[in-house]
């Protein structure tokens, strides 16, 4: 045999040294029948041969066959051909109703599951829980890069020209960061076509909030990493920060679930990703832990190709799926249940998470090596379902075939029961009804982060838009720690997503204007020489006397598409606004948004 192997691959021109290399090792494997070394080999070849590809193909071909022909004494069913941990097939044996697996491990979280009660309670405002995660030190963090990069900016530009626009730039403080928080979560409820939009002085456009809140170039001069920071470091610093925040406020449930979530992007960016059947073809895709019962993101992996940033303690042979299930699960305890789709689950990964004490359930692929084979040409029919389970009873496998699909699910679990369940007056396997009820918690964090988020705008810069998206995330989980924070039977204090968003508006504003400089108070005037008003100068908290006139004026408060009149006005606010005394008086002094 040999002799076989040496005269095929010395019949190609290739170097003395290098034939010799490919015979020895091809012949010590084959002498192992070590199977898995045998694509090292090919790519050996693939790799050196420098001659005709009809000649390469043929002489790959060739050695397949004696490859083969050698290991034929050793039976198929012993060993497996993946990259998966071998394991003998007949492990899998038919299971009868009534099995269930055997894994019962605790569940030990890292504290009391839900809100930290010490950090959040029943009197907690909303912009308690927002702050909760956007804390001083997250925005100081911010203020540093901004200040930092925008100074850098002005030295590349100096001198400037007379009309630049950095001649109004000013070092941002928390007043400027509070104000820009108000206006982003301001413009993802009240949508324009594009971001000048905001800032237009045109009638059909001109709303004062946004262009007397702060400047456009705010959005230039926006940087959430270190000056000169490239690639990954741009962001990933910031984010990671704001999701330890997200650990401390929030302790996940027992049942969790892992799946991507994408930022849709078409700039220009190395790590972009095509896949038409996402909502957004062209886009930034990251890996997401998501509570699967409220929603609350717990953990994040951004995909950056072979920069991104796994934990790096994990096994890189065991497949990427175990790197990002070490990254993502790092925060949390023992005994959690998660759950995933077909695109991760492998032999490996549950081998893995059984060995870590964590249960899993997910859907499989029907090729997929290490499960029972008969899955892959098993004639079920509809409504059938058919269990499979391992001798030591930890993996149980399921088919089941709805009554409107084709294709059959297959899915695997580490704690699952073989039992059919009644689910609207249709019979399923219990496995399948836990499934769905636990699965799509990243599609309902995807769902509420979409309704009002800024992050679906178009933008050359890929950060900015990772930089939108957590921001939305962190209002939906500031959402998420309010409503459970109050009281079960107080069903009336319960928020929905933009009622929360509009009261945090309100109260950054509201916050915003105890931190006003004097000078800001004033009245500023703009280009076509028009008074307009800071909108927080309102809401400061100096003296506001009420007057009342000669003349009847619409009342700012109450009159809407129907105008409502009324004699008295506001001494002290600068456009002396119509109010009538009682409750509108009190409302133009303490909401930002009307």
């Amino acid at each position: 045999m040999i002799m076989k192997i040496y005269y095929q691959i010395s019949q190609m021109n290739l170097n003395t040294i290098i034939v010799e290399k490919i015979v020895i090792l091809v012949v010590m494997n084959l002498l192992k029948q070590d199977l898995s070394f045998y694509p090292l080999c090919t790519l050996a070849l693939v790799v050196n041969l420098n001659q005709r590809r009809t000649d390469m193909l043929t002489l790959l071909f060739q050695l397949e066959i004696i490859f083969f022909t050698e290991c034929s004494n050793r039976s198929r069913s012993d060993v497996t051909r993946s990259s998966d941990t071998r394991v003998t097939i007949d492990e899998w044996v038919e299971a009868t109703l009534g099995e269930s697996t055997s894994n019962d491990f605790p569940f030990l979280p890292t504290q009391e599951p839900g809100i930290n009660t010490s950090l959040i309670n029943e009197p907690s405002s909303v912009l308690d829980c927002f702050s909760l995660l956007f804390d001083d030190e997250i925005i100081n963090n911010l203020i540093d890069c901004i200040n930092s990069y925008a100074e850098n900016k002005i030295m590349q530009n100096t001198p400037m020209r007379r009309r630049s626009r950095y001649h109004d730039w000013h070092p941002v403080s928390k007043y400027d960061i509070y104000k820009f928080f108000a206006a982003i979560f301001a413009m993802g409820i009240n949508k324009r076509p594009a971001l000048n939009d905001f800032f237009s002085t045109i009638d059909l456009f001109y709303t004062p909030f946004f262009g007397e809140l702060f400047l456009i170039l705010f959005f230039t001069m926006l940087h959430c990493g270190e000056a000169n920071a490239e690639g990954k470091n741009k962001v990933e610093p910031f984010i990671n920060k704001v999701i330890q925040k997200f650990n401390i406020a929030f302790t996940p449930y027992q049942q969790d679930s892992i799946d991507e979530m994408i930022v849709g992007f078409k700039g220009r960016w190395q790590y972009k990703l095509f896949n038409p059947s996402k909502p957004s073809k062209y886009h930034i895709k990251s890996f997401g832990l998501v509570d699967s019962s409220t929603g609350y993101v717990i953990n994040l992996l951004t995909y950056y190709g072979k920069n991104t940033s796994f934990d790096p303690e994990v096994d890189t042979e065991g497949g990427q799926a175990i790197q990002i299930f070490c990254t993502l699960l790092k925060y949390l305890g023992k005994g959690y249940h998660i759950f995933a789709d077909r695109y991760y689950t492998t032999r490996n990964l549950v081998d893995f998470l059984t060995n870590e004490k964590f249960l899993y359930t997910g859907t499989i692929q029907s090729n997929r090596l290490g499960f029972p084979p008969q899955v892959k040409n098993a004639n079920i029919k509809h409504m059938e379902s058919k269990y499979w389970m391992t001798q030591n009873k930890q993996k149980l496998v399921v088919l089941w075939k709805d009554k409107y699909i084709k294709k059959p699910v297959i899915m695997v679990s580490t704690s699952a029961q073989c039992l059919d369940v009644l689910v609207k007056h249709k019979s399923k396997p219990s496995m399948v009804d836990k499934y769905n009820k636990f699965m799509f918690g990243c599609d309902l964090a995807d769902q509420k982060i979409g309704y009002y988020g800024l992050h679906a705008r178009k933008s050359t810069k890929w950060w900015k838009k990772l930089f939108l998206w957590i921001m939305e995330i962190a209002c939906s989980n500031a959402d998420v720690l309010y409503n459970l924070s109050r009281p079960d039977h107080i069903k009336k204090s319960f928020l929905s997503l933009k009622q929360f968003k509009i009261k945090l508006v309100d109260l950054l504003c509201a916050e915003a204007s105890t931190l006003m400089p004097q000078e800001e108070k004033e009245k500023r005037k703009i280009s076509m020489g028009c008074p307009r008003i800071n909108p927080l100068a309102r809401l400061s908290g100096g003296r506001h006397i009420i007057d009342i006139g000669d003349k009847q004026r619409r009342c700012k408060v109450c009159s809407n598409s129907k105008p409502v009149w009324t004699l008295f006005f506001c001494m002290d606010c600068p456009d002396q606004p119509a109010l009538h005394p009682k409750d509108c008086f009190k409302i133009w002094h303490t909401q930002a948004i009307i």
